[in-house]
């Protein structure tokens, strides 16, 4: 160790990680996609996947024209049902997983997230659903879908750059 080692700062943790959520967890979100399906009167063995995000995203819209308010916080209720049938989607239809993905230049602030299997993309389903409902933030749930599973918008992305795809998903005319 040098003279004036002691006065270098540490350097700060760089980028985002992840780990794994437990079966406890997993269960849970897996209920809570059960649980929107019973709510919204879907028959899930009879609907696709697609069919599935459709109606999640219909919801959300539905939800922000009645100006219903929006919950305190994104681990209520609907984000959490919502967002679970809707990541529910990517896991069955694109092998995502569900994992708690670490952003270390946040103070390794955490967020329940489904990733693609490289970990280059992500999404944190329960904090997009709560944005649409806080800050009537646009709709783009079923638009990331479909663009996810078509594959061919996708720019290449790094393996583990854990690219958040809701901050770039936008209609190009919003629905209205």
């Amino acid at each position: 160790m040098g003279l004036f080692d002691r006065f270098k700062k540490a350097k700060p943790k760089q980028g985002t990680s992840e780990r794994p959520l437990d079966d406890e967890m997993l269960n849970n979100i897996r209920g809570c996609a059960k649980d929107c399906a019973i709510e919204l009167e879907l028959d899930t063995s009879a609907l696709s996947p697609n069919e599935l995000v459709q109606a999640v995203n219909d919801h959300l819209r539905d939800w922000q024209k009645k100006s219903l308010p929006a919950p305190d916080s994104p681990f209520k209720q609907e984000p959490l049902i919502l967002g679970s049938l809707w990541a529910e989607q990517l896991v069955a239809t694109l092998s995502w997983e569900w994992v708690m993905v670490v952003f270390h230049e946040h103070g390794d602030s955490e967020a329940v997230a489904v990733v693609s299997p490289n970990r280059e993309m992500m999404i944190c389903p329960f904090h997009f659903v709560f944005g649409c409902m806080a800050n009537h933030a646009p709709v783009t749930i079923l638009l990331s879908y479909n663009m996810l599973v078509d594959g061919s918008g996708i720019p290449q992305l790094p393996p583990n750059g854990y690219e958040n795809v809701m901050d770039k998903v936008q209609h190009i005319v919003p629905p209205s």
